[in-house]
């Protein structure tokens, strides 16, 4: 059975050799006109040569400079001179496909003309699209780069107008990055000036309880109450004193009337910081509350204050956002169309058909005899 299999496996072998030997003059002149043909029709004169140049970058992991220098804390602070990662390379992607560089470029050099789409044109605005999309293309690399590539017939223009994309998408990106940091620094300067209004008010409110002896609550409270406790123990120990006096000498003796001073005095005394504790004692927890809100309130504004200067730092200036490993340049050499690969699947495809069309007829006068 295999044996048989060889055999005729060998004969059709066999078969095939001896009709290309037979039918190699059709073949050979078929596969040399396929092949003129193909390399006059893929010439300049019937294709117009597109010629390509292209730019390759690395977007930068930060273009913040408050971020890259100001940062003190290790885990925020980036590397400016970092490249960025598939995130950064996704953004550029997004900006590069957008409307407003598209239509910049098209406006700069003016495409519609250049690409010989009349205004009388069914649809000239989709033709423009579909010639931008098919000769401007972006693309990411296994490198996590970014790449522009741009076809054109001129050489000049395509290297000009891959090199004008990659400055467009740098001043792109920090026109978005100002955008932002000017909102921002729109709440921060809002919030700033609406805390120092409130740390006004309670400065003031502060400062009439100041005028109203209350400096100080935790020191003065001890204080008074030390006052208070010495008076009245002064008092206490007068009277005592007094009803013994009282016993032995008359009212009117020098002894009795100098305890009952410092009995008065000592009773003035208590009532007068009395009248003080009470008072500390009504707006001493008003003093304490209005303390601590300002301080925290300082603390809120110096830090409003320091995110106010970075992201105007960030609003007025930036870094770069791309590092170009190769800048767009001028072509000597046509990209499309490949001749050599037209001919050559021209030419192939053009035996095949033949060797087909041989065989066929092969098989049919077989058959009819």
């Amino acid at each position: 059975m295999f044996q048989k299999a060889r055999d005729t496996a060998y004969l059709e072998s066999t078969s095939l050799l001896i009709l290309l030997i037979r039918w190699k003059k059709p073949l050979i002149i078929t596969v040399m006109i396929a092949a003129i043909a193909s390399a006059v029709f893929s010439g300049p004169w019937f294709v117009t040569p597109k010629f390509k140049s292209s730019v390759v970058f690395f977007p930068s992991s930060t273009n913040s400079i408050s971020k890259a220098l100001l940062e003190e804390s290790s885990s925020e602070k980036q590397d400016i001179l970092a490249y960025g990662e598939e995130e950064q390379a996704e953004q550029m992607l997004q900006i590069l496909n957008s409307d407003e560089i598209r239509e910049t470029i098209i406006k700069k050099y003016n495409l519609i003309q250049h690409y010989k789409i009349q205004a009388d044109d069914p649809y000239p605005q989709s033709r423009l699209y579909e010639e931008f999309k098919s000769n401007i293309t972006f693309s990411r690399t296994e490198f996590l780069s970014v790449r522009i590539e741009v076809l054109d017939t001129d050489p000049q223009m395509a290297a000009d107008i891959a090199n004008d994309i990659s400055s467009l998408l740098d001043s792109m990106k920090t026109k978005i990055q100002h955008e932002r940091a000017q909102e921002a620094l729109n709440i921060i300067e809002t919030s700033y000036n609406s805390k120092l209004s409130d740390l006004k008010q309670k400065e003031d409110s502060l400062q009439q309880l100041r005028t109203m002896g209350i400096i100080d609550y935790g020191s003065q409270a001890e204080i008074l109450s030390e006052a208070y406790t010495s008076a009245a123990s002064v008092f206490e120990n007068e009277s005592a004193m007094l009803t013994v006096l009282d016993k032995y000498h008359e009212q009117n003796d020098s002894i009795i009337v100098n305890t009952k001073a410092r009995i008065k005095g000592a009773e003035a005394k208590m009532k007068g910081l009395q009248t003080q504790i009470n008072k500390i004692t009504q707006f001493g927890g008003a003093s304490i509350s209005l303390n601590s809100q300002i301080g925290y309130d300082r603390a809120e504004i110096s830090k409003l204050k320091d995110k106010y200067e970075k992201l105007k730092l960030d609003a007025n200036q930036s870094l770069t956002h791309q590092f170009i490993v190769n800048k767009a340049v001028k072509s000597e050499r046509k990209s499309y169309p490949v001749r050599w690969l037209i001919i050559l699947a021209t030419s192939a495809g053009a035996f095949f058909i033949a060797l087909l069309t041989i065989m066929s007829i092969q098989r049919y006068q077989e058959i009819k005899n």
